[in-house]
């Protein structure tokens, strides 16, 4: 929908002449919310010639054709008694675009609600140059800006002496710092200790450094994780055939989060039918118009879609049972009511049964403070000799409301972790700084997290349901599992070694030029 909506904007035509077909996106990694040139130049092409014309980009291209995410500079300061109770909180951004470009990389939008602390300084500032465009990659700015106020975290623990996992419980707010308005539902304190608990955390700060092995110094380091939840408006058609096969339609993408695997079980959840006798129709904009993937929203707003369209389709499935739709019980392919049972088949005699879901967001969001919750928790080995940083385990503990597919969701949250990992250690975009250009734009130069850099990783998630967020209780996850992931892996840094990371990522270098004489 949005696409179609930008590329007709770009060609100066309705957008009912453009059609946009994407079934399968495979990774998508972020960074692709909005059209690029290549799709511009490709219509263009296409129009001009009056034939098929495809654009292929090598990777150099693809770094300069699409999205970056913006450097940050930023400014924490946080003001605490000597039991760690934050009276104070500052987080100062500055973020880079384009000009005219009116999206600036949101960077501070979780610290308003992560810790308490009735004094506040929240800002965000935008510098206008000439690079590449900015916008969200593998996470909006909790990714970026939750990162670095969990690394001030860990210094306020080193300052007062208290354990950092204790220190944030002591700091979870009851209500959003400043207002009334309460939170939807909030599991930072369960995940912490349960996390905890399950990573074989010990609990006090111990002087950095103090645990080696041979040439390697040991550490460990933890933060919580945050994300917002949102609700965007989707449409989803839903179709129970004659033969009870059930047919789901929305322009919904897959970018390997498991789309179609997730709404084809809610449909078939809902109308009691097996998997396997669901089609699962998506990536086309003919279908009805979804919420996108992106921002983690998709499989809230686009499920909550296919539920509504099921949702109408129970109730008339009751009207020919002869009965409320709260007592129709729908299970393998049959219908069930009080004392009667018959095939789902039989009830709608072979006609179909068509209705179209359409989420639309609320109030609620104004009413509530939604939000997804969790902690990771890190053992890391420093090279004493040449700085190199090597990850040993990592746990992710997460809390996301209902999980609609754990397999899918622990893959999402193994991949956030990943990625917040190369964060921390590895990727680094460079400019040149005279000509705006990147320099190192292929995988050989921008050193992406590989086997070898990626430990045991291990993902828990509460149990939870919030009846805030969508008629399924779920919130978004994907990106949850990055936020505040590399903040982690610096603190742990520290831990080994004694040495704060101020500029990231953490190569072997400014590892080295820091580490302790010994």
């Amino acid at each position: 929908r949005f696409n179609r909506a930008e590329l007709a904007d770009a060609l100066g035509i309705d957008a009912d002449n453009v059609r946009i077909l994407s079934p399968y996106v495979g990774g998508g990694f972020g960074s692709k919310l909005g059209i690029s040139s290549e799709a511009v130049a490709a219509a263009i092409a296409a129009r001009e010639l009056g034939r098929p014309v495809r654009v292929v980009l090598s990777r150099q291209q693809v770094f300069e054709a699409t999205m970056r995410r913006s450097e940050t500079r930023q400014r924490i300061r946080l003001a605490a008694d000597g039991d760690g109770i934050l009276a104070g909180v500052g987080h100062e951004a500055w973020v880079t675009n384009l000009e005219d470009e009116s999206f600036a990389e949101p960077v501070i939008q979780a610290t308003a609600f992560a810790y308490r602390g009735e004094n506040r300084k929240i800002a965000l500032y935008l510098g206008r140059v000439n690079k590449t465009c900015a916008g969200s990659v593998r996470a909006p700015g909790e990714a970026v800006g939750h990162t670095i106020l969990e690394n001030a975290m860990d210094e306020l623990s080193v300052a007062t002496g208290i354990d950092p996992v204790d220190l944030r419980l002591r700091n979870i707010p009851d209500k959003v710092p400043g207002t009334d308005r309460p939170f939807s539902s909030h599991k930072m304190a369960e995940a912490l200790e349960r996390g905890a608990e399950a990573f074989g955390w010990t609990r006090g700060r111990r002087p950095p450094g103090d645990r080696q092995e041979g040439d390697w110094l040991i550490g460990r380091g933890m933060a919580s994780a945050i994300r917002g939840n949102l609700l965007i408006e989707a449409q989803a058609r839903v179709r129970l055939e004659g033969d009870g096969q059930i047919v789901v339609e929305t322009d919904m993408t897959d970018i390997g989060t498991g789309s179609y695997a997730v709404l084809s079980q809610i449909a078939a959840e809902m109308l009691g039918q097996p998997l396997k006798k669901v089609v699962c129709l998506l990536g086309d904009t003919d279908l009805p118009p979804a919420s996108g993937s992106g921002g983690s929203f998709g499989a809230s707003s686009c499920g909550t879609a296919v539920y509504l369209a099921c949702l109408d389709i129970r109730k008339r499935l009751a009207e020919l049972a002869g009965c409320e739709e709260r007592d129709l019980t729908l299970r393998d392919g049959r219908a069930i009511s009080e004392n009667r049972e018959f095939p789902l088949v039989e009830l709608i005699g072979n006609k179909a049964i068509e209705a179209c879901g359409h989420c639309e967001p609320g109030n609620t969001s104004q009413q509530v403070r939604q939000a997804s919750f969790g902690a990771y928790f890190v053992e890391l080995a420093v090279s004493a000799v040449t700085g190199e940083t090597r990850l040993r385990r990592m746990l992710g503990c997460f809390s996301a409301g209902r999980i609609l597919n754990a397999k899918t969701a622990r893959s999402q949250c193994l991949g956030g972790m990943t990625w917040g990992i190369g964060m921390a250690l590895t990727e680094e975009l460079i400019h040149d700084p005279r000509y705006g250009n990147i320099v190192n734009n292929d995988l050989a130069e921008y050193h992406i997290p590989v086997n070898a850099d990626v430990p045991e990783l291990d993902v828990m998630f509460l149990e939870e349901r919030d009846p805030w967020a969508n008629p399924m209780q779920a919130k978004g996850l994907g990106e949850l599992s990055i936020c505040g992931a590399a903040a982690a892996v610096t603190n742990a840094i520290f831990d080994a070694t004694g040495m704060r990371i101020r500029h990231y990522p953490a190569t072997l270098d400014k590892v080295l030029a820091g580490l302790p004489e010994r």
